[in-house]
């Protein structure tokens, strides 16, 4: 078996895990835009489920190098890291008090799966043989917040 298959079935994951995310944003947007921090966690489940799709499609071209591979998947877990933080910026702007070591925890963990991307790129950069190993654990833990994101807004806000 080769990383190609993995990338394969994981592209493939990512993008019906992002249909059903959407699916059930569409279902509670009344619910979801009237509160501003779940909006913005609708958009970052989104946003990390379409930047693994996005890391493993660059994964999945042919004829280029480790190095190549690198830089673009710097490149896209850069404007993740950004995206992703603007969002919580907003959130922290105007988030209860109350409920501040919540949003802290959130944002250690919504960060998880770009800082393994970072690594897997970093190692990719060097040729390391070691650097596809680092795309597992991003993906499991993108998939894992990313289902944790749309529970909260499918489930969560209906209470």
């Amino acid at each position: 078996m080769t990383w190609d298959n993995f990338f394969t079935a994981e592209v493939g994951a990512a993008a019906a895990l992002a249909g059903l995310v959407f699916v059930g944003i569409s279902i509670n947007l009344q619910r979801i835009i009237a509160l501003p921090v779940i909006a913005n966690r609708a958009f970052q489940s989104l946003l990390l489920l379409l930047t693994i799709l996005g890391v493993e499609s660059i994964l999945l071209v042919p004829g280029q190098t480790a190095p190549e591979q690198g830089v673009e998947v710097l490149v896209v877990a850069a404007l993740t890291v950004g995206a992703l933080n603007a969002l919580e910026w907003r959130s922290w702007k105007i988030v209860d008090p109350k409920i501040r070591r919540l949003l802290a925890q959130h944002t250690l963990e919504i960060q998880a799966p770009t800082v393994l991307l970072v690594l897997g790129a970093a190692f990719l950069l060097v040729s390391s043989p070691w650097s596809l190993y680092w795309f597992l654990p991003a993906t499991l833990v993108g998939f894992l917040i990313a289902l944790v994101e749309a529970w909260v807004i499918t489930v969560e806000i209906l209470r």
